[in-house]
């Protein structure tokens, strides 16, 4: 089960290919981190600034939307630490990317363990912030267009109306949206909110999401926040997104990309396998 996100530093992970990240993603969550994992780049983009990361873990392969390494956008727009992980195993590939902005740099074959290890230590550095970062930026809130999950506060406002959510409505909700853009299968949700040893109807999620979208219809009837993708699980609407684009765009990052639910189906079969793997990894795999 995910730390307590109000409490645990804040990681983001931008990896590309599905097996490194939910390798990398269980490994970093087991060290007490709580992880946002992103499946692509522009949501990476959106939540390197809703999140409020405190270590973003990139792949150096990983592109932006204009083809630009991902990392150089991320140091150029984000005040948090830059972990790069290079793929290219020279020693003058991770002098390059330290010369280039980055905090870390480490090279495949890597443990989990030393990921972690390196995340912590980042931690303990000094950092300096830019002028009116303190004010301006809440450490908390997940910020979605209209929608705004507020962590520390336990708060969730729709177009600045204030939705009294339960403990796990809330949970349920937080999950989705730090994955804006990927579907979350109900294992995946009973996993997050009520912990692997759960066992039960997994259709509980389907009620507590159900009084959920009616207090957040109540707020705002207008606009849909959590949408159904028929034999697969929940996601973001796309009126939410649709929101958080234009939003971002006046701040210059990437548009988000809209989930796309036609292949959600093949995308959760992936999934499935990958979190098999994930479940055997201990402490100390090396990834590579």
């Amino acid at each position: 089960m995910e730390p307590n996100t109000q409490f645990a530093p804040r990681v983001l992970l931008a990896v590309d290919d599905l097996r490194l990240r939910r390798t990398i993603e269980a490994g970093l969550r087991a060290a007490g981190f709580a992880v946002s994992a992103p499946s692509d780049a522009d949501a990476v983009s959106v939540l390197a600034e809703s999140f409020s990361p405190d270590v973003i873990v990139v792949d150096t392969d990983m592109s932006a939307i204009d083809e630009a390494p991902l990392h150089q956008r991320l140091r150029h727009d984000v005040e948090g630490y830059l972990l790069c992980i290079a793929t290219d195993g020279r020693d003058r590939a991770r002098v390059e990317l330290l010369h280039n902005g980055a905090d870390d740099a480490v090279s495949m074959p890597v443990s989990t363990d030393e990921i972690a290890a390196r995340c912590h230590a980042l931690m303990r550095r000094p950092r300096a912030i830019r002028s009116g970062d303190m004010a301006s930026a809440p450490q908390n809130v997940i910020t979605l267009g209209p929608l705004v999950v507020d962590t520390g506060r336990h708060e969730i406002r729709l177009n600045d109306n204030e939705v009294q959510a339960t403990r796990i409505e809330f949970s349920l909700l937080e999950h989705l949206c730090r994955r804006p853009t990927e579907v979350a299968s109900r294992a995946q949700l009973l996993e997050s909110v009520w912990g692997p040893n759960w066992v039960g109807d997994t259709h509980v999620v389907d009620v507590h999401l159900s009084n959920l979208r009616r207090k957040l219809d109540r707020a705002d009837s207008s606009i849909r926040v959590v949408h159904t993708v028929r034999g697969v699980g929940f996601r973001v609407s796309n009126e939410i997104l649709d929101a958080a684009e234009a939003a971002t765009r006046h701040h210059g990052i990437p548009a988000v990309v809209r989930a796309n639910a036609a292949a959600a189906q093949p995308v959760e079969a992936n999934e499935r396998r990958a979190e098999m793997m994930v479940s055997s990894i201990k402490p100390g795999t090396v990834i590579g």
